[in-house]
């Protein structure tokens, strides 16, 4: 059998002949492709292992040599691990779970699943994505909050799997020049998803359940519960200099200082005090009780100068507000946002509503004076607020 240079397109192996191929066969087929190099002994064998898992998964000898040359073979092989090979197509996704194929189409997108109409796409896994929104029927739930949901979780999956990422780098760039290690890696890595799958099932349920017992019993203050609208107090909070770091640093540098942004905001911040979302160099937070925010927002500013920063500042404003789809809207997510753009470094401004509703016993105010914001017609009397030191 003739196996052709690398760099010409061939055809994946027959399953037949994968089955009756004998290891020294494939060896010197993949040798003739180019892919063992100058391997030898027991670094031979643990390469021959890893093509040879991956042609039984599906790939074909030119695929395999693109991975080669790119350093992607370890990729290759940690994807297939991670993602048992597909054997459904959508239309069969559609059959199977009793939706119609453009339910399924719709479901996938919102989920952040994708479509795709090659056949053999999909796998169990995503046929039970499927049935879920069946049984999500079942329940009687109503689809356009069920989808309103779906798409929040969508979004954010991303960012789950991007934290996930980071902690795999190290194994990842060790595994390029090393294939062979990811048969090691692909065992704990899959351990990891299961992992990162429980925690989430975990604090979802937890969170959903303490929602339901302060809906229940009526508890608007529960230290675990935000009402989906009503009164409370919302800060930005950014860093001063930030666009002139971009202008004068990497991309590496700008990346470290919003990471290290994120990780201070849900280091000092606790319930009922909530961050929204952080967006490269501001932090967004709500809550209804306005001592917990001002004490959130002025540990965060000092948090930030401690860890080296560039300065924080933040507003905050206090008003009728509405929850949608993981974000907040309403005047004072305006307002808040508008404050934040005239408050000096290191200093936290405040609107006068917010500050009628602070303890006077714990935080003190001084007049910061009128300021024209931009979106609103009248000036705005602000205020610098602090804590009072305890005696």
């Amino acid at each position: 059998m003739h196996i052709p240079r690398p760099g010409r397109l061939v055809s994946p192996l027959p399953r037949s002949l994968r089955r009756t191929t004998s290891a020294c066969a494939r060896a010197d087929e993949f040798e003739e492709a180019g892919l063992l190099g100058d391997l030898s002994g027991a670094e031979r064998a643990a390469r021959v292992d890893v093509l040879t898992r991956l042609v039984e998964s599906g790939e074909s000898l030119d695929e395999l040599v693109h991975a080669t040359r790119s350093g992607q073979l370890a990729h290759l092989l940690l994807e297939h691990a991670l993602s048992p090979q597909g054997k459904y197509s959508l239309g069969d996704i559609a059959r199977l779970s009793g939706l119609s194929e453009l339910e399924v189409r719709r479901w996938f997108r919102v989920i952040g699943r994708g479509v795709s109409t090659n056949e053999g796409f999909y796998n169990d896994g995503d046929l039970a994505l499927a049935k879920a929104f069946q049984e999500y029927r079942k329940l009687g739930l109503d689809e356009k909050a069920v989808f309103a949901a779906a798409r929040v979780m969508g979004r954010n999956i991303w960012t789950v799997a991007d934290a996930a990422d980071v902690l795999l780098q190290d194994r990842l760039d060790a595994a390029r020049e090393h294939p062979e290690l990811a048969l090691r890696y692909s065992e704990e890595i899959r351990r990891l998803a299961e992992y990162q799958a429980q925690i989430l099932a975990q604090i979802l349920a937890t969170n959903i359940r303490y929602r339901i017992h302060a809906d229940a019993v009526g508890v608007q203050g529960s230290e675990f519960h935000l009402p989906d609208a009503g009164t409370m107090g919302v800060c930005f909070a950014d860093l001063v200099g930030f666009t002139l770091l971009g202008e004068r640093g990497t991309a590496d540098d700008l990346g470290r200082v919003a990471a290290n942004l994120d990780r201070l905001a849900s280091d000092v911040v606790s319930p009922p005090v909530r961050v929204v979302k952080t967006i490269g160099d501001a932090v967004m937070m709500v809550a209804p009780n306005a001592d917990g925010l001002a004490a959130a927002t002025l540990d965060l500013v000092e948090a930030a100068r401690g860890a080296g920063l560039p300065p924080l500042r933040a507003g905050i404003a206090w008003g009728s507000a509405m929850h949608s789809s993981g974000d907040w809207f309403g005047r004072p997510v305006n307002l808040a946002s508008r404050v934040v753009a005239v408050a000096p470094a290191h200093e936290v401004l405040v609107t006068g509503d917010f500050y009628d509703q602070l303890d006077t016993d714990s935080f003190w105010c001084e007049p910061a004076g009128s300021f024209r914001l931009k979106g609103l017609d009248l000036p705005q009397e602000l205020l610098v607020i602090g804590r009072r030191q305890v005696a």
